[in-house]
């Protein structure tokens, strides 16, 4: 038996261990510091002189954090589909550039093109297609989940006029259209 290569393993074993260690305990102390952020933007209202809450969790009945006013900037961290505000209004994760700060603000007041694909049964899987239409061919799907970037958004030749919504998959690229009911468009884009 080597013992310098056993040695070698154990301390080996030992720092890895304490990284990890030390990486929960920090994550644990400042919860923004294992979030993966997707994009950085900034706060929106029709009001200048509104204070935009910050919640708890992605629900207007999630307790207040405190506030952001228009103009602020802020990181995008996570998405999730409204419940209470209506499923179309998504609410988002967000850390505050300036204080550090991470809650919830409702999506309409986040100038955004980045968004989630939804249905209402959590493992479907949602048709990518060449043109906005069920009669254009697929080109792949996207799963509940997927974020995606809102290139364009039209009123489909289908006839009870759905609106599609053409998107780019932050993760694989892929490019294509989505019916409008799939994907949680943020009100202030289309």
């Amino acid at each position: 038996m080597n013992t310098n290569k056993t040695m070698s393993n154990a301390w080996s074993k030992l720092l890895l261990s304490s990284f990890f260690g030390l990486t929960l305990c920090l994550t644990g102390l400042f919860p923004g510091l294992a979030q993966i952020a997707i994009s950085q933007t900034t706060l929106i209202t029709n009001d200048p002189n509104s204070r935009i809450n910050l919640r708890s969790g992605p629900s207007i009945s999630s307790a207040s954090l405190g506030y952001g006013l228009p103009g602020d900037q802020v990181t995008l961290l996570d998405f999730h589909k409204g419940t209470d505000d209506g499923p179309r209004v998504p609410w988002i994760k967000v850390k505050f550039i300036k204080s550090g700060a991470i809650g919830w603000i409702r999506g309409d007041f986040i100038k955004t093109d980045i968004t989630i694909l939804t249905a209402n049964d959590p493992n479907s899987r949602i048709n990518l297609r060449k043109g906005p239409s069920i009669s254009t061919d697929q080109v792949g799907y996207g799963l509940v989940g997927d974020r995606v970037k809102v290139l364009e958004c039209q009123t489909g030749p289908d006839q009870d006029r759905t609106p599609w919504i053409k998107v780019q998959f932050l993760q694989s690229q892929a490019i294509g259209w989505i019916r409008g009911d799939f994907v949680i468009v943020p009100l202030t884009y289309c």
